[in-house]
């Protein structure tokens, strides 16, 4: 491929607007990322104070009194 005049002044021309749309890119997606931060309720609790299954503070994971627990049906 052979190098031309108007090829060159067309990729000089080019470098400012792809490094233009490169930080565009970057400020969307640290925009997207913190309303996605924002959007994430808080930690409520943790795994000893709650249970996993089914979310409840009354009990602890693996208890059998959790309603989320797998039962044997006969």
């Amino acid at each position: 491929m052979r190098i031309t005049r108007r090829r060159l002044v067309a990729a000089a021309l080019s470098l400012p607007v792809i490094a233009l749309a490169g930080r565009g890119i970057s400020l969307v997606g640290d925009a997207v990322s913190g309303a996605i931060r924002g959007a994430r309720p808080a930690a409520d609790g943790t795994s000893a104070t709650r249970c996993a299954q089914c979310g409840s503070p009354d009990h602890t994971m693996l208890d059998a009194t959790c309603p989320m627990t797998p039962r044997v049906l006969a």
